[in-house]
């Protein structure tokens, strides 16, 4: 525990300094909350994308088994154009978010590829877009987790630590000054009868 000075300039330095913690808690609980409820959503968001994704997977086993054999070479004619992620800002935090991904389809003869190639192209398309959505959500999750927690850790350390530290401070100061001031009441009395005395 650091010293304190048990004088009225550091009584009134612990209060103003109690005012500013209480003024920051409601702020930092907010924020809090802002991220519970954000992250939350994110959590949701994750929960419907991988049940996309699965239902991508399990439509492209199901109505296209003939095109197993095939899947990493039809891979190889979807190529990635552009991806689009920007970011925003919750509370503070800069949170990606992914906007639209642009795919390069190679050229292949339409007359000599079986008739669901393109159908399968599609659904391949659409399971790369979906994972890469997956993909920023986690992340997404993972900065909102490590902002939450700093927040939170702020929090505790203004509610637990520094607010009763402060009010504790101020409660020395004043019981000091409170003992200096009847110290000095007795200490004028007892001058007061010695000079009626002599």
């Amino acid at each position: 525990m650091t010293q304190i000075k048990l004088n009225k300039a550091s009584l009134s330095l612990e209060q103003k300094k109690l005012k500013n913690f209480q003024k920051y808690l409601p702020s930092l609980e907010l924020k809090r909350k802002k991220l519970l409820t954000e992250r939350s959503l994110v959590e949701r968001q994750i929960a419907s994308i991988k049940s996309k994704e699965s239902e991508l997977k399990e439509k492209i086993n199901n109505d296209l088994p003939m095109a197993a054999d095939h899947l990493q070479a039809i891979k190889k004619l979807i190529h990635i154009q552009a991806i689009n992620i920007q970011e925003e800002n919750i509370v503070g935090v800069r949170l990606p978010v992914f906007k639209s991904i642009e795919f390069n389809i190679a050229d292949y003869s339409y007359l000599n590829s079986p008739h669901w190639l393109e159908h399968l192209i599609h659904l391949l398309s659409e399971l790369i877009e979906t994972s890469l959505e997956a993909k920023v959500l986690a992340s997404r999750s993972q900065l909102l987790e490590k902002s939450l927690q700093t927040v939170t850790q702020r929090r505790n350390l203004f509610e637990k630590v520094l607010i009763p530290n402060a009010r504790n401070h101020i409660r020395l100061i004043q019981i000091f000054l409170a003992d200096n001031e009847r110290a000095a009441v007795v200490r004028s009395k007892i001058a007061k009868k010695k000079r009626q005395i002599s």
